[in-house]
């Protein structure tokens, strides 16, 4: 009886220090104003996510041969890219931006905020910003990139798996502008189509330059 008291008591610890972990940081989010700057680096990366693998499934489906291994390799292996740079180049440029409030706040005060309050919230939105930077593009693409997934285990044919990854990303890039939409306070419908419309629009471009580029490789060669 000894011991499932201290194992329950051992689990009430966990919980209490895990719920004060995330209050620690919501109240590091609110105390720097970085709630805004997450939102846009999620909303705009995974965008940039979204449409990257939109280009690589489209261009493949154009060359007549599609490899969802192809696919996923390639998307994603782009993905990874953006993520680590955009996670290098948000951290450096939240830190660069961080520092310089933490030093007006100290000429303003008076005071060194070294080991304050402030900074370590300072120092939680960089982690944050640049972590939501480098996750976004990510974990979009791989959403997008999921029927390929199933079409590697043989539970859609590769043409199937295409046109349901062209159709996901566009239900994506609706959803994150009805997010934009929501949090604007302006119409959800009216974002999403906004999104929707540039995403549609970047895709045909896609198409068009994709399409020329093959039929480019195709013609004969004439010395």
């Amino acid at each position: 009886m000894s011991q499932e008291n201290n194992v329950g008591k051992f689990i009430e610890r966990v919980q209490e220090n895990i719920s004060d972990f995330f209050e620690n940081i919501n109240d590091y989010i609110e105390l720097t104003g970085a709630r805004e700057i997450i939102r846009r680096y999620f909303v705009m990366n995974a965008f940039d996510g979204a449409l990257t693998m939109l280009g690589f499934v489209v261009g493949i489906y154009i060359t007549g041969y599609i490899d969802p291994k192809i696919v996923l390799s390639a998307g994603m292996s782009a993905s990874f890219a953006m993520g680590v740079s955009g996670f290098v180049g948000a951290l450096i440029t939240e830190k660069a931006e961080r520092e310089r409030k933490v030093k007006e706040l100290e000429r303003a005060m008076f005071a060194d905020l070294e080991g304050s309050i402030i900074e370590k919230a300072a120092l939680m939105a960089v982690v944050l910003a640049a972590l939501t930077d480098s996750l976004a593009p990510a974990l979009a693409a791989l959403v997008c990139a999921s029927p390929f997934l199933l079409s590697e285990f043989g539970v859609l044919s590769p043409v199937a798996a295409t046109f349901l990854s062209i159709i996901v990303t566009l239900v994506l890039v609706f959803l994150l502008g009805a997010y934009l939409g929501r949090i604007s306070g302006e119409s959800p419908l009216v974002y999403g189509i906004y999104m929707l419309s540039a995403g549609l629009t970047i895709s045909l471009i896609i198409t068009i330059t994709s399409t020329f580029i093959e039929g480019v490789n195709r013609m004969p060669y004439v010395p």
